[in-house]
């Protein structure tokens, strides 16, 4: 990604902006059992700081599949971050996917509750390297 150091920096601000707002909605999705929009939202959080990350050190994002690929590419394959978390963050697309959009299926609170604290270490840790 071709963007001045100050816009990068900018950019990656945004995006985690996003993730805040977006854990928040988590939480309030969570507290009134809304199962899929905990999935969407859960999803769409970990969407936006693996963005910020991939801004941040320059690389393209373009789609959800570039930035499940990328992410592969440059943190897991180097290892900046773990196979699990890779796995993660396509598990992550998978059930938001089908929360979104399979009339046949129904996220359920287990299926939440595993996941999100898994997603908000990965998070975390993706905030931790934005630090670094």
């Amino acid at each position: 990604m071709s963007l001045h150091s100050e816009d990068r920096q900018a950019l990656v601000k945004l995006y985690w902006s996003k993730v805040e707002q977006t854990l928040r909605e988590v939480d309030i999705a969570i507290a009134g059992k809304a199962w899929s929009m905990a999935a969407n939202r859960i999803y769409y959080a970990c969407f936006h700081a693996v963005t910020a990350l991939l801004v941040h050190d320059g690389h393209e994002v373009g789609t959800h599949l570039g930035a499940k690929v990328n992410f592969g590419k440059y943190y897991v394959k180097v290892g900046l971050a773990t196979p699990e978390q890779g796995r993660l963050f396509s598990q992550l697309a998978s059930l938001r996917e089908k929360a979104d959009y399979d009339c046949l299926f129904t996220a359920q609170e287990d299926n939440i509750m595993l996941y999100y604290p898994e997603a908000k270490a990965l998070i975390e840790h993706i905030h931790r390297m934005l630090n670094e």
